[in-house]
């Protein structure tokens, strides 16, 4: 694999980042729907984030070693990576954050190897209606983050922080910062304002992304995967196909930048929520995946890697 290069990485920083046996390697995320906003943008809050999927070491299938995920962080490029039969069993149950790797256009796949290639080829396998399930409980996830912070508490939090600049203190990269020689009372607001901004963000997102969140009044990030990926998900059970690379990127991106209101972005979610619906009705698609042909897969990926003997169920 001296072949991948990621750029920005030295060669012995890629090398620490892939795992051994590595099959296919892609794009996710911003970068895969083109929706990535360069780190240049001063409202830039997206990772290079990418996938891959391995073939597990001898002693995983034959011993005491086990190793399913893998998730690594390194400069710029925060990283998951499945073995093959973990990857597999997501893959049964449609799960929308893996299943795109199985659709990236070539621009989009780092690196592929024969076997890769051929998890890639099969990917009918896991073309089922079990995608409404997963998309729309993924979906309603994002519905619930995007909103999770009332109305009165945002605005309490918008005017602690107006009132904290009128007193002398600045902003700096979402940080409210206290002037030279700051009394013990702005001190102690400051301290408040924090308190108040910890408690209903709850820890799960950076100081960047909280300012656009208070700026725009939700979370415009979770609320352009929102809106994409109940796209993806009725298109997905409309045609079989999942559109990972996005034709309406540039709506997407309106949304994440906070040029859609709130209240569009939940008209646009219930009326997608209720065209979902009725796509899971009439899919044409299967009920369930053929499970002893992925069984099968599994089998010959693995063995083929190992050079084993097969065992044909």
């Amino acid at each position: 694999m001296s072949e991948i290069k990621l750029k920005g990485l030295t060669p012995a920083q890629t090398a620490r980042l892939l795992p051994e046996n590595l099959i296919l390697l892609g794009w996710r995320g911003s970068v895969a729907h083109g929706m990535y906003v360069p780190s240049t943008d001063p409202d830039s809050i997206d990772d290079k984030d990418v996938m891959g999927v391995y073939v597990g070491a001898i002693e995983h299938y034959l011993g005491f070693g086990r190793s399913d995920v893998n998730e690594k962080w390194e400069g710029v490029y925060d990283c998951v990576f499945y073995e093959v039969r973990k990857m597999v069993s997501l893959l049964l149950n449609c799960n929308p954050n893996v299943l795109s790797l199985l659709w990236l256009k070539d621009n989009s796949i780092i690196y592929k190897s024969p076997l890769g290639h051929r998890l890639q080829e099969n990917r009918d396998i896991f073309v089922t209606k079990k995608a409404y399930h997963s998309f729309n409980g993924y979906a309603y996830g994002q519905f619930k983050r995007m909103t999770h912070m009332n109305q009165e508490a945002l605005a309490e939090i918008q005017t602690r922080k107006a009132q904290l600049l009128s007193l002398g203190c600045s902003e700096r990269d979402g940080e409210i910062v206290l002037p030279a020689g700051a009394s013990e009372d702005l001190i102690d607001k400051r301290g408040q304002y924090d308190e108040l901004r910890g408690k209903y963000y709850k820890g799960y997102m950076g100081d960047k992304r909280r300012e656009l969140v208070e700026r725009y009044g939700y979370d415009t990030k979770n609320a352009a995967h929102l809106i994409r990926i109940l796209r993806m998900g009725i298109e997905f059970l409309t045609d079989g196909t999942l559109y990972v690379e996005r034709e309406d990127k540039h709506e997407l991106m309106d949304i994440k930048r906070g040029r859609w209101s709130l209240e569009k972005v939940k008209a646009e979610a219930e009326r997608l929520f209720a065209l979902a619906s009725e796509a899971f009705v009439r899919s044409p698609l299967p009920p369930e995946p053929d499970r002893q042909r992925a069984e099968r897969l599994v089998i010959d990926i693995v063995s083929d890697h190992h050079k084993l003997r097969r065992v044909r169920t």
